[in-house]
């Protein structure tokens, strides 16, 4: 064993001596694939200087930009806000860089020495790796360790080895001192790619045309961009499909391609300084999640276009089927409608953080919030009720990215679809509900109603119901439908306390089996009215037996397995069910107030898809986020149930390829709220997908060394080996990145 284990060790050093693993970004991008078009400013003149040119996002989501005006390379870490760090010293204009996977940074010196210099992973010093006889204006380091440099005025791209101390480079594409047009020549190269075939692309910059020189080969072939023209591009690189995408530098904007051909993605109204536009845009970089960060050069800062839709397949999405009950009859209906909204799976005993943060205060929710909508993206929308308008943050935004003003009068509530259509309440003045489809500036109204709808919902079939609490009932109409009509899904025009009956209903929440559950305020409790029925069974207050008692709840909703969530409003908390009935889950002290820990008068919340909860906190005026801390199951790994016949696809898909899990991957686990965890040897990490997610979530760091198996506990908390240097097995708690050691 131990000789098998040596020999494993020669052949992975072996194998790293010869090849270099992706340290860029390429993510899956689907056909339909959309950025939000107003743009995040990631860094302004203040940090960046004037006229940035140089950018690169690694794997680890590592984000360098070069400093020309300060002669220096700019560092944040993977989710840092500010500079972590930043390389300096015999660096003058320097304006390309590449990252390898091992930590090692080159950065083109533009107007020193003409070369390439390099900084080795943790150090502050540079050597030189590449003598040139004229500025790069782009540099690349293939999977065989070869570095590329592009020199603008010799019209030519050269190359080096990297594992040979020689200062021998051999042409790669174009003709030294020659500028030209055809398929040998090039005309002021800049930005290069090369894939793992090793053929190289080419930003050949004066002939406005992206040049493919298939690997070995002398001889390019120009890239048709069919309708899309180009003018001066300045940089291309790929997604993992082999998808192109570049930087149209003198039209001021981003283009990409697809099964669909080419087309403009980012920055698309022409040159400008707005968030939705760019200005001699130099270079791009894809992080790990698919956004888009960009130098925006005659502006002075770095842009970051959030990926906002990654859609595949939704024109041919799974029909499923259900038979519905009626009072006579029984008909199939068909459901062929995403859910747009989350409802993860909880364990019996999931808490969340007793201490909630503030999301957003009254500066920007605005004096009582009351409706939020928070989408399987994680895209989070609040009606701000006094301002008239619809704030909406993309993941991981800290800021509002988008502001919904036109034509809206006291919105009390949203809903937002899968493909990103907007439906917000307008009935307090205008009686209607209105529609802004996805990028959409104008609204267009759905229905016409009798006054505020204090929930909204689009079910499975495609119908919109409206909650109307002056009016008793709930109305819904079919979006398949031109028709203005709507009908009574539930509740009389008059109030009352009967089982046909509702009293000031609010929150209101449709399953997939088309089963409506209703907030009723006032008579404290929460209706469920079976598919088809206008009679109800009350599930949760004081008149059923067994539950919990409220004081006009004011929104529900349901988890993965069916369990009730409840807004209890004039108890100021949050309640929520499972296997072992009700209990209060989110302030649960005895009055109401204003600290971390309390609530005053919720109206609405909603979960994010890692099961957070947020709520619009109306009488505090805020919007508050509570964590979920743990989330333990009666299992500790899955289990499932299978038939004797069971079969699997023998044709696998790959989750993770080598730029993600590295060389020679050993260990993996997936727990039981499917969150997949890869020991990444290579890189000393620990890599995390949460369910359903296609791009790494996480990156757990920690003083690992060549960790081989790990094992997650039902309560979230990572068990994972760190043997191999360390002698010792280690434990990251729950959404912690410090580890403390349990075995020695």
């Amino acid at each position: 064993m131990i000789l098998f284990n040596l020999f494993n060790i020669w052949l992975l050093s072996l194998f790293i001596d010869q090849t270099s693993g992706i340290s860029y970004n390429q993510p899956k991008l689907c056909a339909n694939a959309a950025w939000n078009q107003n743009a995040t400013t990631f860094a302004t003149s203040t940090l960046v200087g004037t006229y940035p040119l140089g950018i690169f996002v690694d794997t680890n989501n590592t984000v360098y930009v070069a400093d020309r005006a300060d002669n220096r390379i700019l560092i944040w870490l993977n989710g840092s806000t500010t500079i972590t760090g930043n390389l300096s010293g015999g660096l003058n204009g320097p304006y390309p860089l590449f990252v390898t996977d091992n930590g090692d940074t080159y950065v083109g010196n533009e107007f020193s020495n003409y070369g390439v210099d390099k900084w080795a992973w943790n150090t502050t010093n540079s050597v030189p790796a590449m003598y040139t006889c004229s500025s790069c204006f782009g540099i690349f380091v293939d999977i065989n360790n070869m570095l590329y440099c592009s020199m603008y005025s010799y019209h030519q791209v050269i190359y080096k080895s990297l594992t040979q101390n020689l200062n021998v480079w051999s042409n790669v594409a174009g003709v030294s001192g020659t500028a030209g047009s055809t398929s040998t020549t090039l005309n002021g190269p800049v930005g290069i790619f090369v894939d793992k075939y090793l053929n190289l692309y080419v930003a050949d910059y004066a002939n406005s045309r992206i040049q493919k020189f298939a690997s070995g080969q002398l001889n390019g072939t120009t890239i048709s961009t069919g309708a899309i023209t180009l003018s001066y591009p300045t940089s291309v690189i790929l997604d993992s499909d082999g998808f192109i995408f570049i930087t149209d530098n003198h039209n001021h904007r981003i283009v990409g391609s697809g099964p669909n051909g080419f087309r403009c993605i980012a920055a698309c109204s022409g040159q400008g300084s707005s968030s939705s536009q760019l200005n001699y845009p130099q270079s791009i970089s894809f992080d790990s999640y698919g956004n888009i960060f960009v130098a925006d050069q005659d502006n002075n800062r770095i842009q970051k276009f959030l990926l906002l839709s990654n859609l595949c397949n939704t024109t041919t999405a799974t029909t499923m089927m259900s038979v519905v009950q009626t009072t006579t009859a029984s008909i199939s209906v068909s459901y062929s409608n995403v859910i747009s909204f989350n409802q993860p799976k909880f364990g019996a005993y999931a808490t969340w953080d007793s201490v909630g943060i503030t999301f957003a205060n009254s500066s920007t929710a605005g004096t009582g919030p009351y409706g939020i909508f928070v989408d399987t993206n994680n895209t989070i929308y609040v009606a701000n009720t006094p301002n008239n308008q619809i704030q909406v943050w993309l993941s991981g935004s800290s800021i509002p990215t988008r502001n919904i003003t036109s034509g809206v009068t006291s919105p009390y509530i949203i809903f937002a679809t899968i493909t990103g259509d907007i439906y917000v309440d307008n009935g307090y003045a205008n009686n209607r509900v209105d529609k802004w489809t996805s990028y959409g500036n104008i609204s267009s109204s759905v229905m016409q109603v009798q006054g505020a709808c204090y929930d909204l919902f689009i079910d499975v079939n495609n119908t919109l119901y409206c909650s109307l609490y002056t009016q008793h009932q709930v109305a819904i109409k079919s979006l398949n439908s031109n028709s203005s009509m709507w009908t009574v899904a539930a509740g009389t025009e008059c109030s009352g306390s009967t089982s046909n009956s509702l009293y000031n209903p609010r929150g209101i929440f449709v399953d997939t089996n088309l089963n409506l559950y209703v907030a009723d305020c006032g008579n404290n409790r929460v209706q469920l009215f079976l598919s088809g029925q206008v009679t109800a069974t009350t599930v949760a207050g004081s008149t059923a037996t067994g539950t919990i008692s409220l004081s006009c709840p004011s929104d529900v909703a349901l988890d993965s397995d069916g369990y009730l969530f409840i807004v209890d409003s004039n108890n100021s908390r949050i309640i929520g069910s499972g296997p072992n009935g009700f209990r209060c889950i989110i302030a649960c002290g005895s009055t109401s107030g204003s600290t971390s820990s309390q609530l005053s008068n919720p109206s609405t919340f909603s979960f994010d898809s890692y099961g957070n909860i947020y709520v619009t906190d109306q009488n505090n005026s805020r919007v508050q986020k509570f964590y979920l801390t743990t989330n333990i199951y009666s299992t500790t790994i899955n289990q499932p149930n299978f038939c004797p016949s069971t079969t699997w696809y023998i044709n696998a898909t790959t989750f993770a390829n080598i730029s993600t899990a590295g060389t020679l991957v050993y260990g993996v686990f997936v727990s039981i709220n499917n969150t997949v965890y890869v020991a990444n040897q290579q890189t000393n990490t620990i890599i995390v997908w949460y369910d359903g997610s296609i791009n790494p979530d996480k990156i757990i760091f920690g003083n690992l060394s060549l960790p081989f198996d790990l094992f997650a506990a039902p309560s979230g908390d990572l068990y994972v080996d760190n043997g191999g240097n360390n002698h010792r097995v280690d434990k990251f708690s729950f959404n912690s990145n410090i580890s403390t050691s349990v075995i020695v």
